[in-house]
């Protein structure tokens, strides 16, 4: 196989790109090796448009926000990576796996939420804002809590409540520290399916994740002006709250707390957000600044300010780790923690670990926020946690909140939230506040019901020193007040009532969980349950005893309101209905719950209502759920010899979002017990290539309907897979492959798998498939061909050869004699004239590829070839440590490849012949979509008249390393795959694109070392058997907006405006603003300077009540040493904007925009005398408050500005013709403006916009 460009596989360079662009990276060479550093290319600011992360792996995934909903993406690979990258589209969440992720995915040894893109980005962990991955490494029972931190990373703290560390992993070091961490099972293959150790002692590695706060007479509603009424207000009570911080100064904390750290890195325990003052001052605010009617509920507390959320309102998980633990060292009895994740968890998260973990240890009680997720089974951690008292909202008519977070738990259906409490608009405590501006704020949220209970928590605990979490939590909840129409599983046991709470003398087992049913269950036996009754008083309390059962609904995720509501006698029973507590001492009974009476696939609600001559003094929760049916599916793999083989599998259901990895059994079947639907199941394996002895294929088997009503058995065989070809009349490479799969039910579920194969992978099978009966389904398949990049010849005879990462190219045909060195150790070069001469060498694990290769070059060579010493094909980096790449070309070849290539060289009688095309002439962009199965063929073999042909010219007035690449898209699919084709500029090129319906494309181009060249276009579709000519970087550049950046709009009271500097000549394309230019941004309205910025966009807040006329004012610059033409720009505009004609949609403003077209040569000049010109003036598209375009002017000058002289138009359709006459050499600047009749204008200058030449 001819050796690919430097940009492909010496790069190691796999992009993932939505249907628009992806840049390529700075130096169009290769990545560093694992621990160099690699140097960051410029990276202007583009507000909503790039960022680039760096995953646990070392791969670096750059993510491009094109507009339109898409994304552009692609993914730099490591040294020392091996396999592919799956891009996995799940709902609207970009996930990225390599594929030496999956074992560790399957075994439940790694986060997933490392890999998941858009939540990474979201939560600031991109490459611009951390240089750092931050880690939570739990260690297994049995091994030291804390440990070593791995290599490439520093430990922040222990955290003994987890059993592990908070470690950075730093970003230039990734690749060292995943092959440390993977160390043990690095040698676990795809293929083995084995399950993946980590390094000796860790159990599992987490994402350091992000927390946020729950933000969404309410004393007086919980009861708590009785408590004060009794003397009990907290006082000698350790109450953490951790939050924000909270504003000492305030005069409701003035003097009332007693301890305030910070664990936010660089940030005092000062509130600079406002939230943590608020709950603060809830739990135990003095209310002096009302004359205490704002008091909050316990305000004789201790209170305790721990900050592990940061001004912005957000922390990381080890902060609040480290803050929970700080608190129970305090001394705390209550902590308050008005905080949570965003996404359900089940309870086993690190967070819910800790609390469970220091209330056994500490007897305090964490009182933790339900969450503001609104749903069923949205509660996250920490508030997930067994030992949590997790705390809903209702409002002040004792509704449930409509934000407040219901359960039940997610996974085992347990009981959450525990409780609720006022959270709708209450007032407290403000941050910064002063007598002027008000001392006090509004909130609402589950982070406002929270401190409520908090406080009525520390109440408690001061009325009975003796008790512990437990008691506090059990006494909260089985004195709360009914809450009619909310179950368990919606408001928890009730409504928080501190005036029950205080005032009755026996308390109840808050709830209890008769546990997850698994199915089958004909026979289920009862399970039993201990509740007890702990009496306070001096007397013996006699207790009547009664038990309701209902039935609360289905499944969460498949039915949840299937008989709801519905009574379920006999489902819950007693072993007694009268109980006697002694007084000062407990008493218990035996719950039941009888599964055998249940349905399948439904919860039950109970509850004990505990009465004294008819008055409820305690009522205790009960639960029970019963799995809903399951069949068992046997999954079967076999090789292409009809081995059974093992690998890693998708397995999606119909209705589920997130697919589920499945490791297979390499000995055999693989069992599963799954519900009843339907399924897709997916995998990929390696597989022997159709191109000889040493190819190598990939073959993706998978079945898209499994309909799983009954036990099935499913067998993927790649020995009836086909191959995908794709025949083209002219002689090509394939520079890229990839495989797509498509699935969705048509509503909630969908997932697309897009593998971008490896290198070495010169063969696609896929298994054909029936159609499909359900939902939507496409296989797509996707080449890039281009000339051969690299031929290396002996004796006429071509050499299968793989290009090494690190290497480089030359351009032209060659002649080298070859010598061979047994491993190419720079000892062996010693008397050895090899200069200009092509060495061969044997693979040698005692020397690196960097050292291999350099070796080479210091001694002369003009070529390497090294013969693998195992099997396959070799791929190893063989560029310098600090990621340079190595001036000659390295190939490698297979060791049956490279036998007769070191007999011939050893006797001196090897001749190779190469020939270098760095610039192919012509590119094959092609898809072969199948809609609804894969088919049993997979033969593309398009026809001229299928394609669009499209004359590609890159202008440039210099010599420049550039980089192209063309993105494809399906109307189902946001992302695509590729890699940017690398090419000398200026350059001309024909492609050949498949043009079926339903596929569009995008294209982008970059040049030069630090990317100073930067083009995008919008998305379009081609027609079939058209031809069409597109220029990149061409005249006339100048100030102009297009699909990939967000446009200038107006929402209500909010106004933005965005035009990037620096579009090329070509239509629908866009560039943005480089580091290193200079701009100047203004925005007026009559004659009031609003706003002034640095960068292409600004945003106001106002709603102008009536029309209003803004004037934006860009002066645009940049180095004339880099830029010759265009240097530098002055654009005015008028803008009028109208109040919105919908309050509800985003609206496009009225923004003046100028084309020129102007016939120049790749250098950017057009020939000097006579002029042709076209002027075109045009709204932004879909623009409100548009007028007739009819006014148009232009001017020239030859002196880059110093005279300028009129010229008269010519309208033409839509457009103005120019003609002028201009001198022989030299530049010609432009000065043109437009109007609209609605009062819209532009007036643009650009100096010396195009160069002028004598010559043809």
């Amino acid at each position: 196989m001819p050796l690919p460009h430097p940009a492909r596989r010496t790069r190691r360079h796999l992009a993932l790109a939505t249907a628009a662009l992806t840049l390529v990276s700075s130096a169009l060479a290769a990545p560093a090796p694992a621990g160099a550093a690699t140097p960051a290319p410029a990276e202007p600011h583009r507000p909503g448009i790039s960022h680039t992360i760096t995953l646990i792996t070392g791969d670096r995934v750059r993510v491009t926000d094109i507009g339109g909903g898409r994304y552009a993406t692609d993914v730099q690979r490591p040294d020392g990576a091996r396999g592919g990258v799956h891009a996995q589209t799940i709902g609207s969440d970009l996930y990225v796996f390599p594929d030496e992720v999956l074992p560790y995915l399957a075994a439940d040894r790694i986060d997933r939420r490392l890999f998941d893109v858009t939540t990474l980005i979201r939560d600031g962990y991109d490459d611009r804002n951390t240089d750092g991955i931050p880690l939570i490494i739990s260690h297994a029972d049995g091994t030291p809590a804390s440990q070593p931190a791995p290599a490439g990373t520093t430990k922040i703290r222990s955290l003994s409540s987890v059993r592990g560390d908070a470690v950075r992993a730093a970003k230039r070091q990734a690749r060292r520290t995943w092959t440390d961490v993977t160390s043990a099972g690095a040698r676990t293959r795809q293929a083995d399916a084995r399950p993946a150790p980590l390094a000796d002692g860790i159990a599992k590695i987490w994402l350091d994740g992000k927390v946020h706060t729950d933000l969404a007479e309410s004393t007086a509603q919980v009861g708590a002006p009785t408590a004060w009424a009794a003397g009990l207000e907290g006082a000698g009570v350790k109450v953490a709250v951790l939050d924000t911080g909270a504003d000492l100064d305030h005069p409701d904390l003035a003097g009332r707390v007693s301890a305030a750290v910070s664990f936010v890195p660089g940030e005092e325990a000062t509130d600079g957000h406002g939230h943590g003052t608020h709950t603060a001052s809830t739990v135990g605010g003095s209310g002096a600044a009302s004359a205490g009617a704002e008091r909050g509920v316990a305000p004789k507390a201790d209170l305790l300010i721990g900050k592990v959320l940061s001004d912005e309102g957000a922390g990381s998980d080890s902060w609040v780790i480290a803050g929970m633990e700080w608190a129970a060292a305090q001394g705390a009895r209550v902590v308050s923690m008005s905080l949570g994740d965003d996404a359900p968890s089940d309870g086993t998260d690190p967070l819910s670990s800790a609390v469970n973990r220091l209330t056994a240890q500490t007897g305090a009680l964490f009182v933790i926020a339900a969450g503001n997720n609104g749903s069923e089974a949205s509660i996250g951690a920490p508030g997930a946690a067994d030992a949590a008292l997790t705390v809903g909202a209702v409002d002040s008519a004792d509704e449930r909140a409509y934000f407040s977070s219901m359960g039940p738990r997610f996974g085992d259906y347990a009981l959450k939230p525990d409780i609720s409490a006022p959270g709708v608009e209450i007032l407290a405590a403000k941050s910064g506040g002063t007598a002027q501006g008000g001392w006090y704020q509004s909130m609402s949220g589950t982070s406002m019901a929270t401190p409520h209970v908090a406080g009525a928590a520390a109440i408690l605990a001061g009325q009975h020193p003796q008790w512990r979490a437990a008691d506090l939590k059990n006494a909260l909840m089985s004195s709360s007040a009914t809450v009619p129409g909310g179950n368990a599983y919606q408001i928890g046991a009730g409504r928080l009532d501190l005036r029950a709470g205080i005032g009755t003398p026996v308390t109840a087992t808050g709830s209890v969980y008769f546990g997850f049913v698994g199915w089958p269950h004909p026979a289920a036996e009862a399970v039993e349950r201990t509740v007890t009754y702990t009496n306070t008083g001096d007397e013996a309390i006699r207790l009547d005893l009664a038990v309701s059962g209902t039935v609360a609904g289905g499944p969460y995720d498949l039915d949840p309101a299937a008989d709801q509501g519905t009574t379920a006698p006999g489902m819950f029973t007693l072993s007694t209905d009268t109980v006697v507590v002694p007084p000062h001492g407990a008493a218990s009974v035996t719950a039941t719950a009888h599964p055998g009476l249940a349905a399948d696939g439904r919860r039950y609600l109970g509850e004990i209502k505990a009465a004294r001559a008819g008055t409820v003094l305690a009522r205790t929760q009960l639960g029970l759920y019963l799995e809903d049916e399951r069949h068992g599916l046997t999954l079967t793999v076999k090789d292409r010899a009809g081995a059974a083989a093992g690998g890693y599998l998708s397995l999606q259901r119909f209705g589920d979002l997130d697919p589920e990895v499945v490791a297979l059994d390499p000995n055999g079947p693989t069992k599963l017990r799954l519900r009843p639907g339907t399924y897709s199941a997916l995998t990929y394996l390696e597989v022997e290539g159709a191109n000889g002895t040493d190819s190598a294929g990939m073959a993706l088997l998978g079945d898209p309907e499994i309909v799983l009503d009954r036990d099935r058995e499913v067998v993927l065989d790649a020995r009836q897979a086909r191959e995908a070809t794709a025949t083209v009349p002219r002689v090509t490479e394939d520079r890229m492959l990839y495989l797509n799969w498509y699935r969705s039910d048509g509503d909630t579920s969908t997932i697309i798998d897009q593998y971008l194969l490896p290198p070495w992978i010169d063969t696609m099978y896929a298994l054909p498939t029936k159609p499909v009966t359900r939902g939507e389904f496409e296989f797509e398949t996707r080449w890039r061909k281009s000339f051969p990049v690299l031929t290396l010849a002996d004796q006429g005879r071509d050499v299968d050869l793989l290009g090494q990462p690190g290497s480089s190219l030359y351009d032209g045909r060659t002649v080298l004699d070859a010598e061979y060195l047994p491993t190419g150790s720079p000892a062996e070069y010693a008397g050895r004239d090899v200069r200009g001469k092509a060495v061969i060498v044997t693979r040698s694990a005692a020397l690196t590829g960097g050292q291999r290769a350099l070796a080479a070059v210091e001694a002369g060579a003009a070529l390497l070839v090294v013969v693998n010493d195992g099997p396959g094909k070799l791929f190893e980096w063989a560029g310098a440590d600090d990621g340079t790449p190595v001036p000659i070309p390295v190939v490698g070849v297979t060791a049956r490849t490279g036998r007769p290539l070191i007999e011939r060289a050893t006797g001196g009688r090897l001749r190779l012949t190469t020939v270098g095309t760095p610039n192919s002439p012509y590119v094959y962009d092609l898809v072969d979509p199948h809609p609804g199965r894969v088919p049993k063929s997979l033969a593309y073999r398009p026809k001229a008249g299928d394609l669009a042909v499209v004359d590609m010219r890159y202008h440039g007035d210099t010599k420049r390393r550039g980089g192209e690449f063309r993105w494809d898209y399906r109307p189902y699919r946001t992302y695509s795959l590729g890699y940017e084709l690398p090419m000398d500029l200026p350059a001309v090129r024909t492609d050949y694109v498949s043009a079926q319906p339903g596929t569009a494309w995008a294209e982008d181009a970059v040049g030069g070392a630090n990317l100073e060249l930067v083009s995008v276009s919008e998305t379009h579709a081609y027609r079939p058997g058209s031809r069409q000519e597109v220029n990149f970087f061409g005249p006339v550049v100048r100030p102009r907006n297009n699909e990939p950046f967000w446009s200038s709009t107006r929402d209500r009271g909010y106004l933005a405006f965005n035009v990037q500097p620096w579009a090329d000549g070509g239509r629908g394309h866009a560039g943005y603003q480089q580091w290193g230019d200079t701009l100047r941004l203004t925005v007026s309205a009559n004659g009031t300077l609003l706003k002034e910025s640095e960068w292409a966009a600004v945003s106001l807040e106002m709603d102008p009540p009536g029309a209003t006329t803004f004037t934006l004012d860009m002066r645009a610059q940049r180095d004339p040493a880099v830029y010759r033409l265009s240097p530098s720009t002055h654009t005015v505009w008028q803008v009028v904007s109208r109040p919105t004609v919908n309050p509800d949609k985003l609206e496009t403003m009225p923004l003046l925009q100028l084309d020129y077209d102007v016939d120049t040569d790749l250098s950017g000049n057009a020939r000097g005398g006579a002029q042709r010109l076209r002027l075109t003036a045009e709204h932004l598209a879909d623009a409100v408050g548009t007028g007739k375009i009819t006014t148009a002017t232009l001017h020239v000058s030859f002196d880059d500005g110093g005279t300028w002289r009129p010229v008269r138009l010519k309208r033409s359709g839509a457009d103005w013709l120019a003609e002028f006459t201009a001198p022989a050499n030299g530049h010609v600047s432009l000065r043109a403006t437009a109007r609209d009749t609605a009062g819209n204008a532009i007036s643009q200058e650009i100096t010396r916009a195009y160069g002028l030449r004598s010559r043809p």
